[in-house]
């Protein structure tokens, strides 16, 4: 038995050879014009900023706070008997930011809101509401210098128990309640 050779052989190879240069050729490309900008800050064709993929090799993982207010924590319990409302606000600069979760034993009406006392206008900014809540949580960064909280309404014939957790760059906390008023200066993590 002869074996014939086929002709096919080296133009397979060619084709292969072909292939693969213009695989290495297209992943080099993609390499200079992409992961280069985006994971490494080098953008030698300028595609990075084209694309906007030099954002994507930010160094900014953490905002750090550049006030001289100092971390701060606060846990609160409040009653809220049948149809009495609350306010419960925290003092902050603008920019300054606070993580926070709160809970009730029962639904509430809540409307997460602000104070702008930093301008003779003034002027308030409701960020979320709702008609029967028992539980929120979030990071907040206040937009302007003022009073950022709470106000909750228990609709209901029963008590409710609220109990509020925040931690951040707060100056101090102010319950409203009935006409008055009581703040509260929460303590600071590491001294002030």
């Amino acid at each position: 038995m002869t074996t014939t050779r086929s002709n096919k052989s080296p133009e397979r190879v060619r084709k292969i050879a072909i292939a693969s240069t213009g695989a290495f050729v297209l992943a080099l490309v993609i390499f200079i014009a992409v992961v280069l900008p985006a994971e490494f800050d080098r953008d030698p064709l300028g595609t990075g900023a084209l694309l906007g993929l030099d954002a994507l090799n930010s160094e900014t993982v953490a905002a750090y706070q550049p006030h001289l207010v100092p971390h701060k924590t606060d846990e609160v319990e409040l009653i809220l008997e049948p149809f009495q409302s609350l306010e419960y606000k925290y003092r902050l600069d603008a920019g300054s930011g606070m993580v926070f979760s709160w809970e009730s034993s029962g639904p509430l009406y809540v409307d997460m809101h602000a104070e702008n006392t930093g301008t003779e206008n003034g002027g308030e900014a409701s960020f979320r509401i709702e008609e029967e809540a028992q539980n929120g949580m979030g990071v907040y960064t206040a937009p302007f210098i003022g009073l950022h909280g709470w106000f909750w309404e228990n609709r209901t014939l029963e008590t409710v128990v609220l109990r509020i957790h925040a931690a951040g760059f707060f100056i101090d906390a102010t319950e409203f309640r009935s006409g008055g008023s009581t703040t509260s200066a929460p303590e600071a993590v590491f001294g002030n």
